[in-house]
């Protein structure tokens, strides 16, 4: 951990933080204070070979986050001199073959991908998927890459020659920079080969993945440094020959950090594209359901938690299919109009839920023949009314996996909300009610990006703990239950679980 000198030097350093989404990739320079000097980005599509398969451009995405770096570090708002280190955060759960010299020999194939789906499957409910839960923390599911190398090697065998690592896109990016092949805890977690205990390769889920832990990168500490070695970047960016680059984590772990929630107990919900609620943890934390994963985060914190795949996707859905009901003159609009409408309806929608699996359903129910339904429509029922049992429908299996957390490990009874979503007022006031917990929503919603900036702090020894300077209560909105409306969520929630159980035994038409 390298050391400052004085307190004015500390002020003064800055790190460049990388955010490797799926839609676009970010860069933002920060103090230690959490000020942000200067922001860019830069937007990448998904590519959709078949349905069920989308993947993306390794190549691309490098060349993207690349130039975004030296955008950032060229803008005049910031002294490049200054900035001591790079941390990343990225998307999880993507995997791709390279060769020997580092080139791609397959698209990235990505969290939403569900190629894998058939042996992932075949793994379920049997003793070699138990025994993969109980040492990874991540029960057998298509996203996780382990599901889809075997993919990989059972239908492109002509690539395994040639293959020299599986990694993920973080791992590319980051290889041309220190000329090494590592990965971080939190990003080695989510592959599903990595044994959560022993903090080290999975000799199991090598042998079923059928690979060696050669073909896997070096396992790091998010918060150890490395040296940028490569010359020419540090020419091109303009930087220091002592800059220090910090892999940082998984977006996923790296949003408790940055949201505050960063210590054993705290809980972080981020409702964005998809949703999660995850708590940080001092030991692994499994759960005899399957219903949660745990990830390590460093060398003495993990994090628990569920991923829900239906939550500001299908908050999309809902604006783009009735914004022309709506005259709406664009989407932005429709999704104001459909909130206006939502704050009008009553807890509980009138007895409407909306069960709103679109897409696959994770956390908590991990069920395949739930899909997306209306039960209880009547005559009556408006817009708003669908709009508000969507909201409520998220919220319900938020609490679920919250509820599953505390009953492993205890939890603080405040909650902190980022995300999208969270800025929408009703809703957040609504998790309250559900929860029947203060939800505080941080002034800086930057979550994921503000925790790997945070980590480069720490590695740089600026900070003492994983949070920024300034911790200011002003620094959060705060939205407090009502008893009323907590007790009336209450008993509407457990209809709600009831009606899931009920429909999670019907097999629909395969999608």
């Amino acid at each position: 951990m390298t050391q400052f000198s004085n307190s004015k030097e500390c002020n003064d350093i800055k790190i460049l933080a990388i955010d490797i989404g799926t839609s676009s990739v970010r860069a933002i320079v920060f103090d230690s204070k959490g000020s942000i000097y200067v922001r860019k980005q830069a937007y990448y599509k998904t590519i959709i070979p078949h349905p069920g398969m989308e993947e993306q451009d390794p190549l691309l995405i490098r060349k993207e986050t690349y130039r975004i770096i030296a955008e950032a570090l060229q803008d005049e708002s910031v002294d490049s001199n200054s900035v001591k280190g790079i941390s990343f955060s990225s998307q999880m759960y993507g995997i791709f073959p390279v060769d020997y010299d580092g080139n791609p020999l397959y698209n990235n194939i990505i969290w939403s991908d569900s190629r894998a789906l058939k042996y992932a499957n075949d793994v379920k409910k049997t003793d070699t998927g138990r025994l993969f839960y109980n040492k990874t923390g991540c029960r057998p599911n298509s996203m996780f890459p382990i599901y889809k190398i075997k993919w990989l090697k059972e239908n492109y065998p002509n690539l395994e020659p040639k293959t020299y690592k599986y990694i993920s896109i973080k791992e590319f990016i980051l290889y041309p920079l220190l000329e090494n092949w590592v990965v971080d805890f939190s990003m080695a977690s989510a592959t599903g080969l990595l044994d959560i205990n022993k903090k080290d390769w999975s000799e199991e889920a090598l042998n079923y993945a059928g690979i060696s832990v050669n073909q896997l990168s070096r396992l790091t500490e998010g918060t150890t440094s490395h040296a940028l070695v490569s010359r020419s970047f540090l020419e091109l960016w303009g930087l220091q020959k002592d800059t220090l680059i910090f892999c940082g984590g998984g977006d996923g772990p790296l949003a408790n950090i940055g949201s505050g929630a960063s210590s054993p107990g705290s809980v972080n919900i981020d409702l964005g594209t998809s949703g999660a609620a995850r708590a940080v943890v001092d030991r692994p934390t499994i759960d005899s359901k399957e219903s949660l994963w745990c990830f390590c985060l460093t060398e003495n914190l993990w994090v628990s938690g569920g991923i829900l795949t239906n939550v500001g996707n299908a908050y999309n859905w809902l604006n783009t299919n009735i914004a022309n009901l709506l005259n709406a003159k664009d989407e932005i609009t429709a999704m104001q109009q459909i909130d206006s409408l939502a704050s009008k309806v009553e807890v509980g929608s009138n007895g409407l839920f909306f069960l709103p699996y679109l897409r696959k359903a994770r956390s908590p129910h991990w069920n395949d023949n739930l899909v997306g339904t209306l039960y209880g429509l009547e005559a009556e029922h408006t817009v708003g009314h669908i709009a508000k049992a969507l909201y409520e429908a998220i919220l319900y299996d938020i609490a679920t996996i919250i509820e599953i957390i505390g009953k492993k490990v205890p939890i603080e009874k405040d909650v902190v909300l980022t995300g999208g979503l969270s800025k929408n007022k009703g809703l957040a006031q609504m998790l309250a009610h559900v929860l029947q917990k203060n939800v505080l929503i941080p002034a800086n919603s930057e979550g994921s990006i503000s925790g790997a900036a945070i980590f480069g702090f720490y590695g740089l020894g600026i900070l003492k703990d994983f949070k920024f300077k300034k911790t200011a209560e002003s620094q959060y909105t705060i939205y407090s239950p009502d008893s009323d409306c907590s007790d009336a969520y209450k008993d509407l929630r457990y209809k709600y679980s009831q009606l899931v159980t009920y429909l999670s035994s019907f097999e629909f038409i395969q999608r």
